[in-house]
């Protein structure tokens, strides 16, 4: 739970951006321009590999 009350947490990737777009059927560029538009949005925060997830519940409930 962070400071204003929202769970967030953090995940490592187990592999880098582009096999994991890859297994989800998406080209490298599209899945870059997901996480950009999450990180826009501050719904996540990007760091190499590593996700921190600001607020679960946003992240849930937001309509790409």
């Amino acid at each position: 739970v962070n400071d204003s009350g929202e769970q967030s947490f953090t995940i490592t990737l187990p592999t880098n951006k582009g096999i994991i777009a890859s297994r989800l059927n998406l080209t490298q560029e599209h899945f870059s321009r997901i996480l950009h538009e999450l990180s826009e949005k501050g719904l996540i925060v990007v760091e190499g590999r590593r996700i921190h997830i600001r607020d679960v519940d946003a992240l849930r409930t937001y309509d790409l």
